[in-house]
């Protein structure tokens, strides 16, 4: 290792240009990569640079206290500092602020850049644990055929698209199902009122346009044991329901809406009432949009879904590489698709 790092010290250019163009490598390299193996060979590139990998902030230190002294001599130059002390000490102060705002500013894109590597090589190394895959889309089109499929995706005065789609097989006990995982964005317009008060008391009324935004996650599987029914946490606000489970806490939380109330009756048994109900707890503003096509947009706000905890970085890549190369977790995504697992195996002998 001792005879690798003074190789790299003896190359050509300062630690942080070295550093920096290595770190450009391993971006390209991992972003190119189809496995763990891959994405391992990419935070190899850093194996010649010594532990813990950061830049040297040596010069911009020095740099910024030499800063800090040529403020000191300009001020004592334009302002007495006896005479005019408080002219000086403003010129100080917001010099000196300065300063230190560029030092800390500078220091903090250094090491995000290594921290936002990090998080995108653990990120994709989570879904190759996964047998997850990102899939190209026409952003418009796709999301004119979820609106068709789905009254999810019909959200969104102003603007709305789907940001993001991923693919996966779940494998469980019982029953196997292809799904996609996607990540909708809706924006609405809307005309806000509001008054004024000048000096003189005269008050004024003026209007300004206000654009809410908002993101919804969710799975899109096939789910032929019901069809025709949506149970909402809070999409459907507006809709009453005649049909009532036998649960109270449920009703209290979900509204249920089907084109054939006795279709709603034979899914809702208490099992799958139970199933529901636990999984509103843990997700916020839950949706089950079970369609005429026997498909299924299940739906929330949650997006820590694809999100794993990494406990290292490019900072350590001996044991940042051991992390990748093992299988990391997503606990939320885990739960999600266990969820789904159930409901289809406390289903499938209501429905032919």
């Amino acid at each position: 290792m001792a005879d690798t790092t003074n190789n790299h010290r003896t190359k050509k250019g300062s630690h942080n240009k070295r550093l920096k163009e290595t770190l450009a490598l391993v971006e390209q390299q991992a972003r190119l990569a189809k496995s763990d193996l891959d994405l391992v060979a990419a935070i190899a590139l850093l194996d010649g640079f010594p532990e813990p990998i950061k830049f040297n902030n040596d010069f911009l230190n020095k740099a910024c206290i030499a800063a800090s002294l040529l403020i000191l001599l300009l001020a004592a130059l334009f302002f007495n500092p006896v005479h005019d002390l408080t002219a000086y000490g403003i010129t100080v102060t917001v010099g000196a602020f300065v300063v230190s705002a560029v030092n800390y500013f500078w220091k903090r894109h250094r090491k995000g850049s290594l921290t936002s590597l990090s998080n995108m090589i653990h990120a994709k190394s989570s879904l190759f644990d996964y047998g997850l895959t990102e899939q190209p889309y026409h952003p418009e089109h796709k999301t004119e055929d979820m609106q068709r499929r789905f009254g999810t995706f019909r959200h969104g005065n102003y603007q709305n698209t789907i940001k993001r789609l991923v693919a996966g097989t779940y494998k469980g006990s019982e029953h196997s199902f292809a799904f996609e995982y996607f990540h909708y964005h809706y924006v609405n317009q809307r005309i806000e009122t509001y008054t004024t008060t000048d000096s003189e008391g005269r008050t004024r009324t003026h209007t300004r346009t206000v654009y809410d935004r908002f993101d919804r996650y969710g799975f899109i599987l096939p789910f032929p044991y019901t069809r025709g029914v949506r149970i909402s946490e809070t999409m459907l606000n507006f809709f009453k329901s005649g049909w009532k489970s036998s649960s109270i806490d449920f009703n209290k939380k979900f509204s249920v809406q089907a084109n054939n109330e006795m279709d709603a009756a034979k899914f809702l048994t208490p099992k799958i009432l139970s199933e529901i109900s636990k999984a509103g707890d843990a997700l916020s503003s839950m949706d089950l949009n079970f369609t005429p096509a026997r498909e299924l947009c299940f739906s929330f706000d949650n997006n820590n879904t694809l999100s794993g905890h990494r406990h290292t970085g490019l900072e350590t890549p001996t044991a940042f590489k051991k992390e990748i190369a093992e299988h990391n977790d997503l606990k939320a995504l885990d739960t999600a698709l266990e969820f789904l697992h159930r409901l289809m195996k406390y289903s499938d002998n209501n429905f032919g």
